[in-house]
């Protein structure tokens, strides 16, 4: 049963790196999938940030002294009013370092 279950992932696993790169697939997906693409990124990493910041050795940290929660609300903000990436990360890990140093 393990042997399968190893077998099928690694067959899995070459099936999604080769058929994007082979003739079989088209060029360009339909439009429903490209429109459920854009969600993937989101879908994904929304429970993993989440988690991370909520979780401090497999306890919950929900409370005032868990600098994550503040960084995360300062990163939210700036990540709507500025739409950029780079300044949400610069400002939320800056937050971050700051309230670890505080509390």
């Amino acid at each position: 049963m393990i042997w399968s279950v190893i077998f099928l992932s690694g067959i899995l696993t070459y099936a999604t790196r080769f058929l994007p790169l082979s003739k079989i697939m088209p060029k360009k997906l339909p439009n429903f999938i490209q429109d459920g693409l854009q969600y993937v990124s989101i879908a994904v990493l929304t429970p993993i940030i989440i988690n991370s910041i909520i979780t401090s050795d497999n306890n919950f940290m929900i409370s005032e002294n868990n600098p994550k929660i503040y960084a995360a609300l300062a990163a939210i903000v700036v990540a709507f009013v500025s739409k950029s990436i780079l300044f949400t990360l610069i400002i939320g890990l800056s937050v971050l370092w700051i309230f670890e140093f505080i509390i």
